[in-house]
Parts: structure tokens; C-alpha cells; sequence
């Protein structure tokens, strides 16, 4: 009787398979019930292991046990939390861009339809487009990792950088010319990168390719194509890439080799092309200089002054005339404006155009004096003479070029303004080379300093540590206290 009651208690969980699954009630006689012997069907019964209550789930043995549903659940949550954090990693990342890494790429008095316009464009545009938002994860996580020196930092930037890359092989695989030329997306993603490899750490030798693949897209959008109308970035495009073209080909004086050929015709166009198309005809030049700052045609004459200068022969003495031409008037300029000077009253607008001021001045004078030391220069007997023969050589500090660069040095000593200003710090660190007296060359370091701790950009070692190269060599104690990175 007992036996009875307790297989009506858990009636709904007994019987054979056959009866079970066709909801008929079972005798569950054994091995055949009456219902599968009378229909001619096969009496199956479930085993032991089969047979556990449903009310206990948690039996170990139980074939309803959540094992793997806690796991399905626990793996869902883990890549949940993975894609938040990633995301809040992002976010913190981007918003360091904005905020503080922007403000380093562009010159402080530029119109804000540069300003303003090209950030709200990334913004805008690095939503959808994977490339562009790597290339500025990549930017921002390496300069975060310039200021505070995290290595995890710096993995996370070649991380972004990689996939940045990635995603521009796959644009290129498919894209046309037309594509290059009216996309600004790819034009900023490989802007982007050669930034990358200047302010940041491990990707510098990596900056021609994407140079060059800049060069290709303003050369179809700006020189080739007839109808474009410009627009602020496409101007802002032109000089980013004239500047950076400006560095890989000047590099560190005691390079071999530049890192780029210089490209004389492109110079050419592109400086016709910004003197025929100023964006804003009735306002100052420095708004209309989102990058340069200093006149085009200064950049041009550094860059064949110093190939003047290191490689004897390169210029014919009709070229090296011409050359001297040019500057004459631009050493006129400097001469009759007397010294740049700062007051007190004025505003910031008016304080920040004497950067630019002094910065063209820096830039004339070493010009100058790369061409007068072109014309005095012997052949070198040796290999350490040839080495030594590429690094301007120290003058006395009578030189009125070296005393009209030490006014400009001394006027924005201590000025962290001058020194986030990144215009300077080319002509800064070639006027280094010139100085003979101990007291200026201190005055060069502290400078370097204050720019490397302002702005965090590796470019800063990068040449602080060719002039100290330098001093060591000619005599000149190396500071202890030289800058880590």
C-alpha cells in the first residue's frame, strides 16, 4: 500500500518512455506494459541515473543541474564587463585628446575654423570611422604615457596604432582616387600616425609611409583636381604636412641621412598654392597659420641651407647666390624691426604673436649663418672630421646673428607660453649648435626643459640629447641633471 501511494505521488515522473511521451497513463508492469504489449510498440524504461526527482535539481547527479548555464552566465558577464571597461578606457583616452594632446598640434592664434573645425571633424567622424578612432586612441595613449611614464600605456598606444594601420590597408585594398581626395577621415588617420611617430616613442621610423601617403592625397585633392573648393582643412592638411615633411628632412644634425628626400617641386606648389588661397584675406597672417606660424618660404631655405651646409657641392655657387639673395632681404627684416619685445599690457592675442615673430627671427638668423659657414667651408680630412663637419660650428658670441638669437632666447626665458609653443623648437635647438659660452648653452637647456616638461613630446629628447652629444664632444660639461624620459 505504501508502495502505491508513493508511485501515485511522483505518478507524473514515472512509466515507460513510450506511455510518457504519449501522455497515456502506465501500469509500468516490466519489461512490457500493457498499453506498449496491446499496441505492439517497444516498452523502453529510463536507467537508475535517469531517475532523479526534479524537486531535488541540486542532486550532483541530476540531469537538470545549472553547471553549465552558470558558466554560459559567468562568460557572458566576463566579456561584458571586458567591452565596459574597454569602453571607459576609451573614453578616458579621448577625452585626454581633447583636452590636453590637441592643444599641442596646432599654433594658439589660429583661426578657430581651424581650431575648432578639425576637432569637431574627428569627433564627428571617428564614430564610424575605425581608423581615424584608433590613430587618435594611439596619439592620446602615448602621450599619457610621455607624461606619467606607465608602460601599460605605451602597449595600449601600439595596440590602437596597430589596428589603426590595419584598418587603412583595408580602406586602401578598395579605395580610388576619388575616394583619397574628398575623404578627410583617411587624410586625418595618416595625419594622425605621423604624429604618432614625432611626439611618441617607438613608431618614428615609421613616419615617411604615411608622409608620403598625405602627400598623395593633397596632390589629388589640391594640385590635380580643378574644381575643389578649399576648405580650412584642407589648409590646415597642406601645412601639417609641410612641417612634418620640414622635419624628416632636416632630422638630427648628426644624421647620416634624412629620414625623407626633399621635395623641391612639392614645396614649390604648396607654397604658390597657400599664398594664392589665404582662407581669411583681411586678418593677421598668424590666423591664417593654423601649423607653420613662420612664413613658408623660411622653412624651404632651412632645409637647402643645411643640405648647403653638410653636403659641400650639392648647391652651385649660382644656387648658393640665390640662396644668399633670398635671405638678405628676410636679414633686413630682422635688422630694421629691432628686438621682439613683450609688455606687460598687452593681451594674450597680441603677447602670442611675438612667438611667431620670434620664431621667424631664430629661423633667419640660423639660415644665415648656415650660408655664411657654407661659403668659409674646407673639405674634411677624416672620418671624424666629416662627422664633426655636419654640425654647425660654435661662433663668438659677437656674432651679431648670436646676439640678435640671445635677445629672442632671453625675451621668453621662463615664458611657459613660448615654450608649448612647438615652433620653436627647431630653430631653439639648432641656435645650440652656434653658442661657444656656457652661460648661453645653459640658457638652450633650461629651454628644452621647460618645452619637455610643458608639452611631453619626445621630439625634446630627441634633440636635447644630439646637443649634448655636441657639448660633450667640444668640451663643454654635460649638465647632470639631463632630462629622463
Amino acid at each position: 500500500m505504501s508502495g502505491s501511494a508513493h508511485r501515485q505521488r511522483l505518478r507524473g515522473k514515472t512509466g515507460c518512455i513510450s506511455c510518457r511521451n504519449r501522455r497515456k497513463k502506465c501500469d509500468e508492469r516490466r519489461p512490457n506494459c500493457v498499453r506498449c504489449a496491446i499496441s505492439g510498440r517497444k516498452c523502453e524504461w529510463l536507467g537508475e541515473t535517469q531517475l532523479v526527482d526534479r524537486r531535488y535539481a541540486s542532486h550532483p547527479k541530476s540531469r537538470y543541474s545549472s553547471t553549465d548555464s552558470v558558466a554560459l552566465v559567468c562568460l557572458r558577464s566576463e566579456n561584458a564587463a571586458h567591452k565596459k571597461l574597454t569602453l571607459d578606457l576609451e573614453v578616458m583616452i579621448s577625452r585626454h585628446f581633447i583636452e590636453k594632446y590637441y592643444h599641442f598640434l596646432l599654433l594658439p592664434n589660429c583661426h578657430r575654423a581651424f581650431h575648432d573645425g578639425w576637432i569637431q571633424e574627428i569627433q564627428e567622424l571617428m564614430v564610424m570611422d575605425e581608423s581615424l578612432r584608433y590613430s587618435v586612441l594611439a596619439n592620446a595613449a602615448s602621450h599619457i604615457h610621455n607624461v606619467d611614464t606607465n608602460p601599460a600605456m605605451q602597449s595600449i598606444s601600439l595596440h590602437y596604432y596597430s589596428k589603426s594601420i590595419r584598418r587603412l590597408a583595408d580602406v586602401l585594398s578598395l579605395a580610388t582616387n576619388r575616394y583619397l581626395a574628398s575623404y578627410n577621415g583617411f587624410l586625418m588617420s595618416v595625419m594622425l600616425l605621423y604624429l604618432h611617430g614625432c611626439a611618441g616613442k617607438s613608431t618614428y621610423p615609421d613616419i615617411p609611409p604615411h608622409l608620403y601617403a598625405a602627400m598623395r592625397v593633397l596632390r589629388l585633392r589640391l594640385f590635380e583636381a580643378p574644381n575643389h573648393t578649399l576648405q580650412p582643412f584642407d589648409h590646415l592638411a597642406l601645412e601639417s604636412v609641410l612641417y612634418q615633411s620640414f622635419l624628416t628632412t632636416t632630422v638630427l644634425w648628426s644624421d647620416q641621412h634624412p629620414q625623407t628626400e626633399f621635395d623641391l617641386l612639392f614645396w614649390r606648389k604648396a607654397e604658390h598654392f597657400l599664398k594664392q588661397n589665404t582662407m581669411f584675406p583681411e586678418q593677421p597672417d598668424s590666423l591664417n597659420s593654423p601649423v607653420l606660424g613662420v612664413p613658408v618660404a623660411l622653412f624651404r631655405l632651412a632645409i637647402q641651407a643645411k643640405q648647403a651646409y653638410q653636403l659641400p657641392g650639392s648647391c652651385s655657387s649660382s644656387e648658393l647666390a640665390q640662396l644668399r639673395a633670398e635671405i638678405e632681404d628676410w636679414e633686413a627684416f630682422v635688422l630694421g624691426n629691432g628686438p621682439v619685445g613683450v609688455s606687460n599690457d598687452i593681451n594674450a592675442f597680441h603677447r602670442q604673436q611675438l612667438y611667431y615673430d620670434g620664431a621667424t627671427h631664430l629661423y633667419v638668423l640660423i639660415i644665415s649663418l648656415l650660408l655664411e659657414q657654407a661659403n668659409a667651408k674646407s673639405a674634411p680630412a677624416d672620418q671624424q672630421d666629416l662627422q664633426n663637419a655636419r654640425l654647425p660650428q660654435a661662433l663668438p658670441k659677437s656674432t651679431w646673428q648670436i646676439q640678435k638669437a640671445l635677445e629672442v632666447l632671453h625675451t621668453f626665458e621662463l615664458d611657459d607660453d613660448w615654450s608649448s609653443c612647438y615652433i620653436g623648437t627647431w630653430p631653439v635647438y639648432t641656435m645650440g649648435f652656434f653658442l661657444s659660452e656656457v652661460k648661453d648653452i645653459g640658457l638652450i637647456r633650461g629651454e628644452m626643459d621647460r618645452r619637455w616638461r610643458i608639452t611631453n613630446n619626445m621630439q625634446i629628447p630627441r634633440f636635447r640629447g644630439d646637443l649634448e652629444a655636441a657639448w660633450l664632444a667640444r668640451g663643454r660639461s654635460q649638465d647632470p641633471h639631463q632630462m629622463e624620459v
